[in-house]
């Protein structure tokens, strides 16, 4: 007589194992500390067996179609022999002006610098033609910076495919700058319309990758609705002070949002500061670089907002401006490059210590 056939017996591929039921399999693998990942996966995911847990992972399959990722994943390097990594050599200091140099040594000695002794050493440089206008326009954002005002920093990622789709929205918020550490709000808006649409061509795709912790994801309505609150509450209520990098960008993506203000608010564009100090290497990753500040996951709206922020901070700094050289009008070293937004540093091998230690 044919034996009748469980469908505990059957595997979920619709394997017949009579002799071996599949319930004694999934016993055997939990003894073994392992779990069968032949569950079926969410759709547009697949299935990740770890033998030290007994969870199936889900995660998106990395996209090898016709439309792949530009910017693929992330592996990390293997490095096996030092010798192959360039050495270190110390920048080569350029010469300065006897009045700057004055300034220099009065920061190493640890003595404060006024605003009003710093605007009245001769030691600046701009573009010759651009001299009195340069020096005027640094002056109304160095009083802005230390005006007191709330500081609201805003960056707006649009769907590179089509402009008008705005994916992501990043706001930085600082509300006094009397602090020696900065206490910064960020936050970081995903519409929800468009959670769908990733960039990759053009610019990498950070939408995952916010550095403050959660990012917000709300409707076109909620996050207009957001945003018009952070504009009343800092910007129209407390005469608070707008920064962006390019601001005439961002006004656009604001206007397509739906967002109104007045149009005598105060701003600050870090763009047209840094453009005071450098020909070319205008993007906001040549102007951290310029500036020495550490970053990641740029082209994540929130991340840009914040950095934006602390490039403003540096910007309007007298006496950052007078350790990297700033008031001398040259031409930048990041001119003419594209960053690779990898977020991996570079290695470079140090044989004399004493060169390192001559550049603290």
């Amino acid at each position: 007589m044919k034996r009748k056939i469980l469908q505990s017996e059957i595997t979920p591929h619709g394997t017949n194992l009579p002799f071996f039921p599949y319930s004694m399999l999934r016993t055997v693998q939990g003894i073994m500390g392992r779990k069968t990942n032949y569950g079926m996966a969410p759709k547009g995911f697949t299935t990740q067996q770890r033998f030290t847990s007994n969870k199936v992972v889900y995660k998106k399959p990395y996209n090898k179609g016709k439309n792949h990722q530009s910017y693929p994943r992330y592996t990390p390097k293997k490095i096996t022999n030092v010798s192959e990594f360039p050495l270190y050599e110390p920048k080569v200091q350029e010469p300065v002006s006897e009045s700057l140099q004055l300034l220099k040594d009065h920061i190493s000695q640890g003595k404060p610098l006024s605003i009003q002794d710093y605007f009245q050493s001769t030691h600046f440089a701009f573009a010759e033609e651009k001299q009195e206008s340069s020096l005027r326009f640094l002056k109304n954002n160095i009083e802005l910076i230390n005006s007191g005002r709330p500081l609201i920093a805003m960056d707006c990622e649009a769907y590179e495919r089509e402009h008008s789709s705005v994916t992501e929205i990043g706001i930085a918020v600082m509300e006094n700058n009397g602090e020696r550490i900065p206490d910064i709000k960020t936050y970081h808006v995903v519409v929800s319309e468009h959670i769908d649409k990733r960039n990759s061509r053009y610019v990498p795709d950070k939408k995952d990758n916010f550095m403050g912790g959660t990012s917000l994801v709300m409707t076109k309505q909620k996050s207009r609705e957001f945003l018009q609150g952070i504009l009343e509450k800092y910007i129209e209520g407390k005469d608070g002070i707008l920064i962006c990098h390019q601001v005439s960008s961002e006004l656009k993506y604001f206007r397509s949002i739906g967002l109104t203000h007045r149009q005598d608010i105060k701003t600050l564009d870090t763009m047209s500061l840094q453009q005071i100090s450098r020909l070319g290497g205008n993007s906001l990753w040549a102007t951290l670089r310029l500036l020495g500040i550490p970053y990641a996951h740029l082209h994540n709206a929130g991340n840009d907002a914040y950095f934006t922020l602390l490039a403003a901070l540096a910007l309007c700094d007298p006496v950052t401006r007078i350790k990297k050289n700033l008031d001398i009008y040259s031409e930048s070293q990041y001119k003419g490059k594209k960053g690779s937004h990898k977020d991996e540093a570079e290695y470079v091998v140090v044989e004399d210590v004493q060169s390192l230690m001559k550049s603290l």
